[in-house]
């Protein structure tokens, strides 16, 4: 049914019927829409009545929303990393913004030309160096550098390593200058090796001299790790192995000395010097057996002299005079000049009465003719002691008292020639040939001593190739025997023609150890004798060496 208040057929809501659906059977309120509210359009729609929520009211969501909004916007610029700024290894297009995608530029490229130039110069160097320094390090490990360069070698590794740092860093101007301290180090090592070689040698001769035969190999040993075609080291190993043999033979050849000493008995004499003579057939070098060989001849030349006096003695006391003269005689072989046999040989020629003056004279004679003069001189002076009046033999006195002392003179020129390269031994030398020239009938030995004296003389005036090597930092200066020095200066490798003589070569070098060396020049057919000058051994003062 249609109330009567419908209007058009629509019934008509008064506001008192219109509630909010949260109040329920509350009274309604003064505040109501009226019906020219609800029916005023879209702005009258943002309103609510005054005891309606909050979020009735379209005003009040629209505010909820912007605020909302807003708080977004505040976060996302917070919460939103800054854009990174274009650098070095960023390329920015023509339009300002940047390419991510686009190739990077690095720091090489980025060089300028003139540094990049040297950056890759000084890598070379690095690269050169380094392939020197491996080169020499291989050398040196191979020569057991670790053995007498510990410490050099160790700081030579050192610097390497340091090297290969600044190369990994591509600081290659400092790895240059590394490597080349490593190099300088390695190569100073090197340089090292002849004084240690030198010292090796020398350290085994003192171990043969001291009989200790496993030291004196290990230092060869040692040595021919450095150079394994070193003269010295080579003779010296050999040394070494025969050492034990040489050594036994030392040691039964005291024995048998001692032996001697105890019973006189020239036996233990001949076989001490026959183990000296096998000990220098195994080495010739070995100062010990050369003393010993040298003291034994000694002892048996005056074990047979007083053998022979005393033969002529008790020969002679017992009137065997023919015995005591033999005796005398071949006392006077072993010592020519000795006044006691010469003396005791005329006692016995004067005491054999059944030996007539003129078999004295003829026995003289005799003795003239093998050239005996020492011998002679003592049968003449017999022959005057029984008859002063005897003319042939004062003149064979007179002739073989010369004879002796010419001969006595050639044999002490040509003891040593050398000698003769002084001006006033030349000069005695040309003296002696002179007078041995001046007889006419010369002997077999005469002639033969006349012919060694003109050997002698004419070697003085031949000239004889020397080469002597050097370092190029030592001063070297000769000097021969008798003469002014001559000053050779630096060099490493010199060629001069000398004369046959003594010489003394000498090497001076500030900061070291100055070198002397004594050389004999022989006139011996050789091409080139060759000789060799050096300091390199470093003054040491207060514990420190100079380098």
């Amino acid at each position: 049914m249609v109330d009567s208040n419908d209007i058009d057929g629509k019934q008509a809501i008064e506001a008192s019927d219109f509630v909010a659906p949260a109040a329920g059977n509350a009274a309604p309120t003064n505040a109501a829409f009226s019906r020219s509210d609800t029916s005023s359009g879209s702005g009258s729609l943002l309103l609510a009545r005054a005891d309606a929520p909050w979020w009735y009211s379209q005003f009040n969501l629209m505010l909820c929303v912007f605020g909302l909004l807003g708080l977004a916007a505040l976060l996302f610029v917070l919460l939103t990393p800054a854009p990174n700024t274009p650098n070095k290894n960023t390329v920015v297009s023509s339009q300002g913004s940047t390419s991510v995608g686009q190739s990077v530029v690095s720091d090489d490229d980025e060089a300028a030309p003139w540094d990049e130039s040297r950056r890759k110069q000084a890598r070379t160097d690095s690269q050169d160096i380094l392939a020197d320094l491996l080169k020499v390090k291989k050398e040196l490990e191979g020569r057991n550098v670790s053995d007498w360069g510990a410490e050099g070698y160790s700081l030579a590794l050192q610097q390497a390593a340091e090297g290969d740092e600044f190369y990994k860093r591509k600081d290659f101007v400092n790895a240059v200058k590394t490597y080349q301290a490593a190099l300088d180090q390695m190569q100073s090592l090197d340089a090292l090796i002849p004084s240690v070689l030198k010292s090796l040698v020398t350290q085994g001769l003192q171990a043969i001299e001291q009989g200790k035969t496993e030291l004196a190999r290990e230092k060869f040993q040692e040595a021919l790790t450095l150079d394994q075609n070193h003269i010295p080291a080579l003779r010296g190993i050999d040394r070494a192995n025969t050492l034990n043999q040489v050594l036994d033979l030392l040691r039964t050849a005291d024995i048998d000395e001692q032996a001697f000493a105890n019973t006189d008995k020239l036996e233990n004499l001949t076989l001490a010097d026959q183990k000296y003579q096998q000990a220098l057939a195994l080495d010739p070098r070995t100062e010990q057996a050369k003393r010993g060989a040298q003291r034994v001849a000694e002892l048996i030349a005056d074990k047979k002299y007083r053998d022979a006096m005393s033969i002529g003695f008790n020969s002679l006391f017992a009137g065997r005079y023919g015995a005591a003269k033999s005796g005398f005689s071949q006392a006077l072989k072993i010592r020519p000049n000795d006044t006691t046999a010469n003396s005791a040989y005329r006692q016995s020629l004067a005491s054999d009465k059944r030996s007539s003056l003129s078999s004295l004279i003829s026995n003289a004679k005799n003795l003239e003719q093998t050239e005996e003069w020492a011998s002679a001189l003592s049968t003449y002076q017999a022959v005057l002691q029984r008859d002063p009046n005897q003319v042939g033999a004062k003149l064979g006195k007179i002739r073989s008292e010369a004879r002796k002392e010419l001969n006595q003179s050639i044999v002490d020129v040509l003891a040593d020639p050398l000698a003769l390269s002084r001006a006033t031994q030349r000069a005695r030398a040309e003296k002696v040939l002179a007078d041995a020239r001046a007889i006419k009938v010369k002997g077999k030995v005469l002639s033969r001593q006349v012919a060694q004296l003109e050997a002698s003389l004419k070697q003085l005036d031949s000239t004889i190739k020397v080469s002597f090597s050097s370092n190029q930092l030592t001063d070297v200066s000769l000097v021969k025997a008798g003469s002014k020095r001559i000053n050779l200066g630096k060099f490493s490798s010199k060629k001069l023609a000398l004369k046959p003589g003594r010489y003394v070569v000498s090497g001076k070098r500030l900061g070291y150890r100055d070198e002397r060396k004594e050389i004999e020049l022989r006139a011996n057919g050789e091409d080139v004798q060759s000789f060799s000058i050096a300091c390199t051994t470093p003054v040491v003062s207060a514990g420190v060496a100079t380098n």
